[in-house]
């Protein structure tokens, strides 16, 4: 039953793919530089720039919502029903007019779609574990991600071509994601889920049984003073990460006047591709090393990717910045996989859900604030004096090496 399901599958999430692709923060965040360039003044823009690209991050705080509404649901007609509206998302931004209205209409849409993403992502987790085996699971998972990213590359890269053409191009590249979207959900509609009524059946009985409190979630920082550290750092650290790409492309926009398909190729494309690639070296690194040994280890290659922005973007070299987009592609290739599995180490197998509902949410905080705090900065030099922009590029790289040193502290104190 796992073939024919899994290459089912394997269309839909290379179809979804492509609209994924242009709602990485780098992508969808140059779109809104470009063309909305005209009429509209630079701090709005520079704010629409923070709100999509910590869109993504953001949308993690819904994470547990969506966790709770799919419990006794069929889970394909929950899939479907959100890819869906994740895919009606898609279909307003074409239609969106190059004014204040229509970047408010964007921001809106960008941020459903990715809400309803995150969804997509908590039951599609659901469904693998029901469909697959750990070891099919891992491999198909796997391969999926090794085509969802060259296909995010891919389509980041033709989009930057695509505006260097003609900025109103952007209405043709949402339209044509859009469609790939509804193919998806087509694609994926023939899905079924392996002993969906048992499933079903504990779902509904573990809900009869259970009250959820917020409160209960929170409990957790106030027991788990180890990893209440943790966190704390993986704020500092994390804070730091999402605050790099929107300051970034308004430096690569207004200081350095790149193409647009530069912009996209460093603060997307290349990154994207290579986390796949680099997923299996930092798999091997974390099998034998506790998540804050791991995270003291990863947070290095950080550390020299975000200082490499810094210096790349106040010296406006080019050459500099794609070595960082490099540096930051082999980093993420271990901070996904630690984003996902890191609270393991700390959790009870009973408290596993309210553990990860703790980082997942200070992840969505992160996202929210973060972006607009790193715009705020560059928006505050450049008012100052002009051209010292780049300089708000210092403020991740502080934040990056602050977290750096707090989980080396941490691993020395707990090891």
């Amino acid at each position: 039953m796992s073939r024919p399901h899994a290459w089912l599958e394997l269309q839909a999430w290379g179809a979804l793919a492509v609209p994924t692709g242009l709602l990485a923060g780098g992508v969808v965040g140059v779109l809104i530089n470009t063309t909305f360039v005209s009429g509209i003044s630079d701090w709005n823009l520079a704010i629409a720039t923070a709100l999509v690209t910590g869109a993504g991050p953001l949308a993690n705080v819904f994470s547990a919502v969506w966790s709770k509404w799919s419990e006794g649901r069929e889970k394909v007609a929950a899939l479907t029903l959100l890819k869906a509206l994740f895919t009606t998302c898609l279909f307003i931004i074409p239609l969106a007019p190059i004014n204040h209205i229509g970047l408010f209409i964007l921001v809106v849409a960008v941020l459903g779609a990715q809400i309803f993403w995150a969804g997509i992502v908590t039951i599609r987790a659901i469904v693998w574990r029901a469909n697959y085996s750990r070891t099919a699971r891992t491999t198909f998972a796997a391969q999926t991600q090794i085509i969802v990213s060259i296909v995010m590359s891919l389509v980041g890269a033709a989009a930057g071509l695509a505006l260097d053409l003609n900025v109103n191009n952007f209405r043709w590249v949402f339209f044509g994601s859009a469609v790939f979207s509804l193919l998806g959900v087509l694609s994926f509609k023939r899905v079924r889920v392996r002993r969906q009524k048992q499933l079903l059946a504990a779902e509904k009985k573990a809900r009869d049984n259970r009250i959820f409190r917020l409160g209960n979630v929170f409990q957790v920082l106030r027991d788990d003073v180890i990893y209440r550290k943790y966190l704390l750092w993986q704020f500092i650290f994390g804070s730091g990460n999402l605050m790099t790409i929107a300051p970034l492309i308004l430096v690569l926009t207004y200081n350095m006047e790149v193409p647009k398909l530069t912009q996209i190729l460093i603060t997307a494309s290349v990154p994207t591709i290579l986390m796949p690639a680099t997923t299996p070296f930092w798999a091997s690194a974390l099998a034998t090393r506790h998540v804050v040994a791991f995270r003291a280890l990863n947070s290095r290659v950080f550390v020299l990717a975000s200082a490499t922005v810094f210096f790349g973007g106040i010296f406006q070299s080019l050459w500099l910045l794609w070595v960082s987009a490099v540096l930051i592609g082999v980093a993420f290739g271990g901070g996904m996989l630690i984003w996902n599995l890191g609270h393991n180490d700390f959790a009870p197998q009973e408290r596993n859900v309210e553990y990860m509902s703790v980082h997942v949410t200070l992840t969505g905080i992160r996202g929210l604030i973060a972006p607009l705090i790193g715009v705020g900065f560059y928006g505050l030099l450049e008012s100052y004096k002009p051209g010292t922009g780049p300089w708000a590029l210092s403020l991740p790289f502080v934040l990056t090496l602050c977290g750096s040193c707090g989980f080396h502290w941490l691993y020395h104190t707990i090891k």
